[in-house]
């Protein structure tokens, strides 16, 4: 079969084009570092990195809610450290008022001293992050504790927010603060009533001392052997219960955060397969398509040079 002129420059005409598609992509991704730039250069490389962005978004996401309930909980964790130490602090005092040698203007100082100090626990179980009551439950925008007709009351519910932090996987941004302080305050109002019984001169049904030694049993009881003091019973165990569950929650949050830095890490690489380009090889590939379109060229200068239409059509 002949084949003519014409099929001869409509060839070159195409043979030319590819090159120099294949040349300019070349220079594109030498200039960006990309081997992906629109989505015609490769469909399949292009489908997956949809994926791993979609994948990227939601790390991130995770991460943002990592980030906040670390606060949550280390703000949780600060205050019921405080609450801890106030509480000692008060039990101690009761101790005092017990004694014998303490008499009932000496009691009232303590007493006052101890209503100081409830306050301060009041004003921890109130505690703020971002303007929500950690302590509240999920009724997060009003204080869950008040001073009512002489008794500390709670005003959250027994619910604590979730938040997702992994496929699969929340943490508890807290803790009920019922379970955490409820039996606190009940003890302070108990050694408060036990300590205004013994400064009050009517009140002869119990000696002052055994009033108020009965009083500081609802704190609960450590073994001193044990380093930390395990409390048993009480209102301390429920406190340090509640410590404990925010740090096994704390521990999660740093478990996955190391488990999203990783996955973020394969990510990174997996999208830098995918996208980014080989300078080395693209810039051979450049020197290898130069000299294929000067050879091109250069053969196709005799075939452009027949201008007649006889020698086009043969």
């Amino acid at each position: 079969m002949k084949v003519t002129q014409l099929e001869l420059h409509r060839n070159f005409l195409n043979d030319l084009e590819r090159l120099n598609r294949t040349f300019a992509n070349a220079n594109r991704q030498l200039s960006s570092t990309k081997k992906l730039n629109y989505l015609g250069d490769s469909p399949l490389g292009s489908s997956d990195l949809v994926s791993i962005t979609e994948q990227a978004l939601r790390i991130d996401a995770y991460a943002f809610n990592i980030n906040n309930s670390a606060y949550q909980l280390k703000a949780a964790e600060t205050a019921l450290n405080v609450v801890f130490n106030t509480v000692t602090s008060i039990y101690v005092l009761g101790e005092r008022a017990a004694a014998d040698t303490v008499d009932a203007a000496g009691r009232k100082a303590i007493l006052l001293e101890v209503e100081a100090l409830r306050k301060e626990l009041i004003s921890r179980g109130n505690t703020q992050v971002d303007g929500m009551y950690i302590f509240a439950g999920t009724l997060v925008d009003k204080p869950p504790f008040e001073l009512d007709s002489g008794k500390v009351v709670y005003n959250g519910n027994t619910n604590v927010n979730e938040i997702p932090i992994g496929d699969d996987v929340k943490v508890k941004a807290g803790v009920r603060g019922d379970e955490a302080l409820d039996a606190v305050f009940a003890a302070v109002d108990g050694l408060i009533d036990a300590l205004k019984k013994s400064i009050d001169p009517t009140d002869t049904t119990v000696a002052s001392a055994l009033g108020i030694e009965k009083a500081l049993e609802a704190f609960g009881n450590a073994n001193p052997a044990d380093d930390p003091p395990v409390y048993t019973k009480g209102a301390l165990k429920y406190l340090n219960d509640s410590r404990g569950e925010i740090g096994v929650q704390l521990a999660l949050v740093e478990k996955m955060s190391v488990t999203l830095g990783d996955r973020r890490l394969l990510l990174r690489e997996r999208r830098a397969d995918i996208e980014d380009a080989n300078l080395i090889e693209v810039a051979s590939q450049i020197g290898m398509l130069q000299i294929a379109l000067n050879a091109s060229v250069s053969s196709g200068g005799i075939l452009l040079q027949q201008r007649t239409l006889f020698d086009i059509i043969g």
